[in-house]
């Protein structure tokens, strides 16, 4: 299985076009009478927005992850770590830096997305770091791009990004037309230039011919080998864009690279965030391994039903569908609410039927919390 890259969505939506958004025009956000024009802004932006890693946008003041993320996946044969490495992007919106999922988040993801079916726990561990090594690669190549408008923005972040991975890029398609292997992933990063939207493209092309290190890469080891080059670059979609592009063909042309003023960006992150060494995940208890028989065993008696949950149609079939979901899995964590549940179905009262399928909700829910709650760090 090829490493995918920073946790995205692999929805085919293409973000919002890049934009100047509503602002004043000045390079600065926040304008002052005795700032010279061309200098970097006296006073910090903060983009309003804040998205997460399917682009969504969140709560910036309710931005931990559920811990229903860090629960091991139904068949799950060994535990995962769930430390978090913190990278060195910048984020937009807050004062702060992009995190990365753990191993488990990781495994959970590509479970759901029903590409973890060939992936074994062990091989986490390698497709992780691979993972946050390409994106702070990534981001060191974005922030060359950027260096065109360091006068203009001394702290450019990552706002938000896309994973399109069915989506060829015109220049991608190009190069399949003339013999080229075409790219395993492709991203779409939206860069919050100081108050204006810009959108990267990237692709991810992964190379066997390439040499390959023996160990794991760190994750700011920019001189890495993991077979995966990527292709980096704006997306035409305006007039500043075409410019950025033939300026960078015309550099690259004459072997150098964009120039930069010193202390830029001012918040970059990068190798001063490095962490120690995760320890390796412990042991599961009787009680957590309890737990995941039982998560198995709603996988393999209730699989049909979530199937027919997601093809409802109409309120009424989506209700009953769903009240036949809840039954499934409370028949294997609360059977006791479920009997008394189909006792109230069969008497035929309304009140009844509701106060025990209430207590039937409250059952699991409370049964999915104790999980929660056994795998939290």
């Amino acid at each position: 299985t090829r490493p995918a890259t920073m946790g995205g969505s692999s929805s085919k939506q293409a973000p919002d076009a890049a934009a100047p958004a509503s602002s004043p025009p000045s390079a600065c956000p926040v304008m002052k009478k005795d700032v010279p024009s061309g200098d970097v802004c006296p006073v910090k932006y903060k983009n309003p927005n804040v998205f997460n890693v399917y682009g969504e946008k969140i709560d910036p003041t309710n931005m931990m992850p559920s811990a229903a993320q860090q629960l091991p996946s139904p068949g799950q044969e060994a535990p995962l770590s769930t430390d978090r490495a913190v990278s060195g992007i910048a984020r937009g919106g807050v004062d702060s830096t992009w995190v990365y999922p753990s191993e488990q988040m990781f495994y959970n993801s590509l479970k759901r997305k029903g590409k973890g079916s060939d992936v074994k726990p062990e091989d986490v561990q390698l497709m992780v770091a691979i993972h946050n090594n390409m994106n702070e690669k990534t981001w060191r190549e974005l922030l060359m791009w950027e260096r065109f408008h360091c006068n203009k923005c001394d702290d450019p972040r990552l706002l938000r990004f896309l994973g399109r991975p069915d989506d060829l890029s015109p220049k991608a398609r190009m190069k399949t037309w003339m013999g080229h292997d075409a790219p395993f992933d492709r991203h779409d990063w939206v860069v919050d230039r100081c108050g204006k939207e810009v959108r990267y493209i990237i692709d991810y092309y992964h190379d066997s011919k390439l040499p390959v290190d023996k160990e794991l890469p760190a994750q700011h080891d920019f001189n890495s080998k993991t077979q995966i080059t990527l292709d980096v670059r704006r997306a035409i979609d305006s007039p500043e864009a075409l410019v950025d592009r033939m300026r960078w063909g015309i550099i690259k042309a004459l072997g150098g690279e964009p120039s930069v003023k010193e202390g830029w960006p001012s918040e970059a992150g990068g190798p001063s965030q490095r962490q120690a060494p995760k320890e390796a995940p412990k042991e599961w208890t009787k009680e957590q391994k309890k737990f995941i028989q039982q998560l198995d065993e709603i996988q393999s008696k209730c699989q049909a039903r979530f199937d027919e949950l997601r093809t409802c149609e109409g309120e009424a079939d989506c209700e009953r569908k769903t009240m036949a979901k809840d039954v499934c899995i409370g028949e294997v964590t609360c059977p006791k609410e479920v009997g008394s549940f189909i006792k109230a179905l069969e008497k035929g009262g309304d009140a009844d039927m509701t106060a025990a399928y209430a207590k039937l909700l409250a059952c699991t829910n409370k049964f999915k919390a104790s999980g929660e709650k056994l795998f939290a760090n």
